[in-house]
């Protein structure tokens, strides 16, 4: 399956892809996926960004952008996890895990959408 198209399912119809998350169809394809896209989309942005200083900076931005947003990501999730867990909810970390990168990944599209006017104000 396309890793892409686990993000345009999520944007299309959202309460469809949450419902399958909450009943845990297809959690670890729909983790890699989002990871997958969320990544090559701030990948992308982090570039647009760094070409405003130069080749290396491309590189670099490109990498350290879907890094940073990644770590955050890794940050938080043990905490969410555990206090969820503390107030009764039956969800799974994968479950946590996919809803969190379903967040990550809308701010990815929505940052790969204004990727364009960025490139305009260069």
């Amino acid at each position: 399956m396309n890793h892409f198209t686990i993000v345009m399912e999520f944007l299309g119809d959202r309460q469809r892809f949450l419902k399958e998350v909450d009943q845990g169809v297809r959690i670890d394809i729909k983790i890699i996926s989002l990871l997958i896209a969320s990544s090559a989309f701030f990948g992308i942005y982090g570039a647009i960004i760094g070409s405003f200083s130069g080749p290396l900076q491309i590189i670099s931005s490109a990498i350290k952008l879907p890094a940073l947003y990644l770590l955050t990501l890794l940050i938080c999730l043990p905490t969410l996890y555990l206090y969820e867990i503390s107030l009764g909810c039956k969800r799974s970390f994968g479950q946590y895990l996919a809803l969190l990168l379903a967040a990550t990944s809308v701010i990815s599209v929505m940052l790969f959408g204004f990727a364009p006017i960025t490139l305009f104000f260069r």
